[in-house]
């Protein structure tokens, strides 16, 4: 019977539009993010520039930052990312007037006529220099020197008070002031990031990653409006009543329903990455590297299925709950949060808690393995969740088919007895 129901169900998530809707969605997200991925080429002696890679030197984060901080302090506006979104900061006379003592105090540079002179001769200075090096040297970002006798400590203290002052999310705060330090790479640090991809990462591991990372953005979200629909069809149909009739006990109904959903989400999924797999083996297989022909299905299943399953299931349990769409504002309100949370963890390794865990990069193995104990820890705990909200859904559905409870605004109350 089991088997029966789930065929039917799967038969039935084919027919619904939300569900050819949602595989359009991921069609477009891969076509649009990763269709034109170029895989990483060995790196050459010789080349001209070889990347930039993040530098932990606190002396170069110190410039950078202070660089960055005099140049948006003479342009007088300054980029904050507060919750994700770009939000462009004017600051009042007396804010604008405590950053300059900052500025003064990290740089010994002394009002905006100053700052002007020394924006203009570090720009004067990289046009000099790139047209001695074929104008490689132009993109820079701005450095600014310490003032002497400035140590970390009160540099850190500084930055953290102008992020205040800017309302947080620049890039003065604590957790973005390491991303302003990219130094060059040398030949030696482009081929052991190469090793890393290639031999360490098999090359489609690292790729498998950085196809979960987009993909997951948008399965924190689309799977609910699919559990939702499905939960709601039988009341719009009026089939409520010949449903709770059935012989079929609760648990089989509700958990072939959801298996049904996973195993049509997950289908897709599998589908899209056939394309940058075959990608990646092609190269592999010219390139003389040993490839992993199943990244890409593990990735699937350990990175992106206990987002869907978690996703679903809270879909599945507040419909039959409520016999409402509350699910979707929910969700939507716990998928934004996430999203805007990861934004400071593009790069891997701070993982954590988040229900959709960001890698954009197909590099930083190192930083993925360090840290993959704490990202199994969260695919765990979020498919362990799942499973016991799709429990409790298939415990609710047979109280209400024995007309126990019923959901409404003004509380829990005893529904019609269907039986």
């Amino acid at each position: 019977m089991f088997i029966q129901l789930f065929i039917k169900e799967c038969r039935q998530t084919a027919k619904s539009l939300i569900y050819w809707l949602i595989v359009l969605v991921l069609i477009f997200d891969y076509a649009s993010q990763l269709g034109s991925t170029e895989i990483m080429p060995e790196p050459k002696k010789g080349q001209k520039e070889y990347g930039y890679k993040q530098s932990e030197d606190k002396n170069i984060i110190m410039k950078m930052t202070l660089g960055q901080l005099l140049e948006e302090y003479y342009r007088e506006n300054y980029s904050t990312y507060p919750i994700g979104f770009y939000k462009n900061v004017t600051l009042d006379e007396k804010e604008d007037e405590r950053i300059g003592e900052i500025i003064e105090e990290t740089t010994g540079i002394s009002g905006r006529a100053a700052a002007e002179k020394a924006v203009s001769d570090w720009y004067a200075g990289q046009e000099r220099t790139g047209g001695e090096n074929g104008g490689m040297m132009i993109m820079r970002n701005m450095e600014a020197e310490p003032a002497a006798g400035l140590t970390y400590e009160r540099f850190e203290e500084l930055m953290d008070e102008a992020d205040d002052i800017l309302g947080g999310g620049s890039s003065y705060g604590e957790s973005c002031r390491g991303g302003n330090a990219s130094v060059p790479m040398t030949y030696e640090d482009a081929m052991e990031e190469y090793r890393e991809l290639t031999v360490k990462d098999h090359l489609t591991g690292g790729y498998a990653r950085l196809f979960s990372d987009y993909m997951v953005v948008f399965l924190g979200i689309l799977p609910v409006f699919l559990a939702v629909t499905r939960g709601l069809r039988d009341k719009r149909a009026g089939m409520q009543e010949l449903i709770y009739t059935r012989r079929c006990s609760s648990a089989v109904i509700i958990l072939s329903r959801y298996l049904a959903m996973l195993v049509m989400l997950v289908v897709p999924v599998l589908v899209i990455s056939v394309l940058p797999l075959s990608h990646c083996l092609k190269y592999a297989s010219a390139a003389g590297i040993q490839a992993d022909a199943f990244a890409y299905v593990k990735y699937t299943f350990g990175w992106l299925l206990p987002t869907i399953m978690i996703v679903t299931s809270v879909g599945m349990v507040l419909t039959e709950l409520t016999d409402t769409a509350l699910a979707v504002l929910v969700q939507g309100a716990w998928w934004f949060v996430s999203v805007f949370a990861g934004v400071g963890s593009l790069s891997g390794g701070m993982y954590g808690w988040n229900l959709v865990p960001r890698h954009n990069t197909e590099l930083n193995w190192s930083v993925y393995h360090e840290n993959f104990t704490q990202l199994a820890a969260n695919r765990i705990l979020y498919a362990v969740l799942a499973v016991i909200l799709a429990v409790f859904t298939a415990f609710i559905y047979s109280q209400r088919r024995k007309g126990r409870y019923r959901f409404t605004w003004k509380g829990i109350g005893r529904s019609k007895k269907q039986i």
